[in-house]
């Protein structure tokens, strides 16, 4: 028994001795440029329960990967995973050697490379839309940092803060909105400087349709960069999706403080009194018809309190009509002055010239119903009083006319390079025929209101 056992402890022994002898070999081949019987020794050897954990068997087979990654003779011998290991065994190098023998390569040059190897990797999977990969391959370049003592990862622009900026476009792209809200936490802890950072996070929160949060991040943002238009944009979109507009018009003002000619700004405000505009005439349209059923059903009535009671509500509708319509004309007065100042920045800025047209088109419904409600005994009296509205009415609708045909020369002239860029041209053409046919008709103007339905057919 004694002779057995003696005999598999020198088995043990000599197969010891001979991983040793691989990991010499390896560097031996390595020395005389036999990279294949290089390779194959160290593979062995580093899979070998006696020399797995050797620091030199490491540091041998990051030598000869290295050897293989830069020299194109030896294609044939790198598989797609040559630079998965010789990552692994610069590490492998760096974790077993207890003594720093092999750190002047290992630690100082060779993980180093590995790490812009990683990144190429990472570089490469994202081009090819592969963005688990490339954030797998950012991860590891990550983990090079603390070696790079000369920064030379650094001054390559693979600094930890870029590193994250990459896996959080490819998490985005990749649209792994847990991941992608990780790293964009880290580079907002970071506290990196892009306010578009703190734009896809709110984003990310909006698609999650948590508001709440998003807006958090908004607050933030805005604190940190107070006049980004970007960010500006972006608060104004929420609050115009929330309907708060109330909200969305203290955050114009404020934003227009620090840029008061941002046409852009002032088109969004311009848009939003429109819109206030427009509710505040269809509460009063909807109250003078309320008053006017009203009355009507106080004439037939019979009982004295209840006739009261109907001609007393009539009344507070008349007057909650004529409230709501002078908010109507106040808020469409700013809008005006809205629009005409953008349009003074940027003559071409086909959208205010639009609603222009629209607010004088839909100021001339008024005098319409003003002369729908003439009071006359005979023709002549009729004309007196119908004459001055007519003129006014048309003189409006001229203006309005003017501001569609300055849009209308500026749709003209849109590009039709894309499918997209010729379907918008298309719509807005049709959209500006459409109302300047509406205006047409409304001064009597046969032939013209023909031709705009015409051009319209042939769009």
């Amino acid at each position: 028994m004694k002779k057995l056992i003696s005999a598999l402890l020198m088995l043990a022994s000599l197969q010891g001795f001979a991983q040793k002898s691989k990991v010499e070999s390896a560097a031996l081949y390595l020395r005389n440029g036999e990279i294949e019987d290089a390779k194959k020794s160290i593979d062995e050897a580093v899979l070998h329960e006696d020399t797995k954990a050797d620091p030199k068997a490491w540091f041998y087979l990051t030598a000869v990967y290295d050897t293989i990654y830069r020299n194109p003779a030896y294609a044939a011998l790198a598989g797609t995973d040559l630079v998965d290991k010789f990552f692994n065994g610069c590490k492998k190098c760096i974790e077993y050697d207890a003594k720093s023998r092999y750190s002047y390569y290992c630690k100082d040059q060779a993980i180093i490379n590995a790490a812009f190897m990683l990144y190429n990797k990472a570089y490469n999977a994202n081009d090819a839309k592969d963005y688990a990969s490339a954030i797998k391959y950012y991860q590891n370049t990550l983990e090079v940092i603390p070696y790079d003592k000369n920064e030379d990862l650094k001054k390559n622009n693979l600094s930890e803060n870029n590193i994250y900026l990459y896996m959080a476009y490819a998490a985005v792209q990749g649209e792994d909105k847990p991941k992608a809200k990780q790293y964009l936490q880290k580079l907002i802890d970071l506290n990196y400087q892009d306010h578009l950072i703190h734009m896809q996070m709110v984003n990310i929160y909006l698609e999650e349709k948590d508001t709440t949060t998003a807006l958090q991040y908004m607050d933030k943002a805005r604190s940190l960069f107070p006049q980004e238009k970007d960010l500006i944009n972006q608060e104004l979109n929420i609050y115009l999706a929330q309907g708060k507009m109330d909200v969305l018009i203290e955050k114009l003002n404020s934003a227009l403080e620090v840029n008061s000619e941002d046409k852009t700004l002032l088109y969004v405000r311009g848009n939003v009194f429109d819109n206030f505009a427009n509710d505040y005439l269809k509460k009063s349209k909807h109250d003078r018809d309320t008053s006017s059923t009203l009355k009507r059903k106080a004439q037939t009535e019979k009982v004295p309190a209840k006739k009261q009671a109907l001609n007393n509500a009539a009344n507070n509708f008349t007057k909650s009509s004529a409230t709501n319509l002078n908010k109507s004309k106040e808020f469409a007065a700013k809008a005006e002055v809205d629009y005409l100042k953008v349009v003074e920045l940027d003559p071409d800025y086909i959208d205010a010239y639009f609603n222009l047209g629209a607010m004088n088109n839909n100021r001339s419904t008024e005098i319409v119903e003003q002369i729908n409600n003439i009071q006359a005994n005979t023709q002549a009296e009729y004309d007196k009083k119908y004459k001055p509205l007519k003129q006014r009415q048309d003189s409006i609708l001229n203006v309005s006319l003017g501001y569609f045909k300055r849009a209308l020369e500026i749709a003209e002239t849109k590009s039709e390079d894309t499918k997209e860029s010729k379907a918008e041209k298309k719509a807005y053409l049709n959209d500006i025929l459409f109302s300047m046919q509406q205006v047409y008709a409304n001064l009597g103007d046969e032939k013209k209101t023909i031709e705009m339905k015409k051009r319209r057919e042939e769009l």
